[in-house]
């Protein structure tokens, strides 16, 4: 009887993946990968190749991508938003990390291959191949961790069951490493389990998610996770004066709620769509929250379907806005989201072999993938934000779990953007204008 397995993905600016169905005894063959002691998991062992230190490598220089490659990241982030937008509730609160969904999923076409690997390839990283998108990933990873005024987190992990049933291949478990410093850890499933995996997140994300998972399939083997946080101030801080108390924002669906409001003055804007937007340093000036505001009557849905429909490149407007004086109005805001169905977002989307139970091709995952069926079941992304007058912070899980089933010209006055209804906002890093963070304000309710 074939064996057939699911991956079921979770992402919450940051990944976890879970994949099962093995039926090879697992070896240890000797070679140990590092012990890093962050859960009360053991460390995963396993042959490696021949010269193989276990740490990541250095990023490649050169691996900025070029405007080809920025248009594709840019429209496949804005591709899943919009989609994810359109699936959910009306006037709901949406907050995605395309680059944490990029970062779990990646690792997964690690394991892909055939016409699974390519759909993967499109939907996720934007027609950029796997191989490419690695070290592309692997440099994004480098320079957020060691970005020197604001605080980023990127942390990747592998949570293997060790039931003696199987092992992972080598050369998957090397390039997770090599590429995203994933942590590996070896242990028997068992409840406690899942305290092991939102204590990692919880940490990883500088307290700011917890309770990824509640349970998980008796078939599982293992899980991906990507976690993703963000800490910034900004790069001018708000005087007192420019602090107002007692403004009202007009929800989405035309009730009023009360917010303080923060009044600044930046120097880029662009017009991007249907919608004028601005651009608001970090402190360094790497990273800056990006706010737009759609055209009156135009809804953030709709704003966002004709930037996909019309494929507008938010990261080319980001990167070549223009210089001038503009009023900002900015709510301070917090929101938390959580998204269980992104497996049915990217099926609609057009990527729908690796959830197929009969089709899904990911042969490169455990040794004895030649006999078993492995597919993605779920996928889930989790997001927390908060904006204040301090600066940002954020961040993002994602879970992959695999079982085993059965421009603007400048005027002479200055532009005013008020952020008192429903807008659009980023978070982005200002020398690609790839957003890590992308999200809807339709209610402060």
């Amino acid at each position: 009887m074939i064996n057939k397995n699911f991956i079921k993905m979770t992402s919450l600016i940051g990944a976890m993946t879970v994949m099962t169905g093995c039926t090879v005894p697992f070896t240890n063959q000797g070679n140990t990968l590092p012990a890093y002691g962050v859960t009360t998991s053991s460390t995963v062992t396993a042959e490696m190749p021949e010269n193989f230190s276990g740490t990541q490598k250095a990023p490649e220089a050169g691996m900025i991508p070029g405007n080809e490659e920025l248009r594709g990241l840019s429209n496949a982030s804005l591709n899943v938003f919009y989609n994810t937008i359109k699936e959910g509730e009306e006037g709901e609160n949406v907050l995605l990390s395309p680059a944490s969904l990029a970062f779990a999923l990646t690792i997964a076409e690690n394991g892909a291959g055939g016409d699974t690997l390519s759909q993967m390839e499109e939907y996720t990283n934007g027609g950029i191949p796997v191989e490419d998108m690695n070290k592309l990933l692997n440099y994004t990873s480098y320079k957020l961790n060691n970005a020197e005024d604001v605080k980023w987190g990127v942390a990747n992990s592998l949570w293997f069951n060790d039931n003696g049933t199987c092992k992972l291949e080598d050369e998957f478990v090397r390039k997770a490493i090599e590429f995203y410093d994933a942590e590996i850890f070896q242990k028997e499933f068992e409840p406690s389990i899942v305290n092991d995996i939102n204590s990692w997140v919880y940490k990883k994300t500088n307290k700011m998610i917890d309770n990824v998972i509640n349970d998980f399939s008796s078939d599982a083997m293992l899980f991906i996770v990507n976690a993703i946080a963000f800490e910034g101030e900004w790069e001018e801080q708000y005087l007192n004066e420019a602090v107002m108390e007692h403004q009202t924002f007009t929800n989405a669906n035309g009730t009023e709620t009360e917010c303080v409001q923060l009044i600044s003055t930046e120097d880029r804007y662009f017009e991007l769509g249907e919608g004028i937007g601005f651009i608001k340093p970090y402190k360094g000036g790497e990273y800056s929250f990006v706010g737009i505001l759609p055209d009156e009557g135009v809804s953030t849905e709709e704003y966002i379907k004709g930037l996909v429909e019309n494929g507008e490149d938010f990261s080319e407007a980001v990167r070549n806005a223009e210089y001038g004086e503009v009023v900002v109005y900015l709510p301070e805001f917090e929101n938390d989201y959580k998204n269980d169905e992104m497996k049915e977002i990217y099926k609609k989307m057009g990527m729908d072999l690796p959830f197929d139970k009969e089709k899904a091709e990911f042969k490169g995952i455990f040794t004895n993938d030649a006999t078993s069926q492995v597919w993605i079941e779920k996928i889930i992304h989790k997001t927390h934000i908060e904006v204040d007058r301090e600066g940002t912070k954020a961040a993002a899980v994602t879970v992959v779990e695999m079982d085993k089933c059965e421009a603007v010209i400048s005027p002479v006055e200055p532009v005013i953007i008020n952020l008192d209804r429903p807008f659009v906002y980023a978070i982005v890093d200002n020398e690609t204008g790839v957003p890590v963070f992308l999200g809807v304000e339709n209610n402060m309710q």
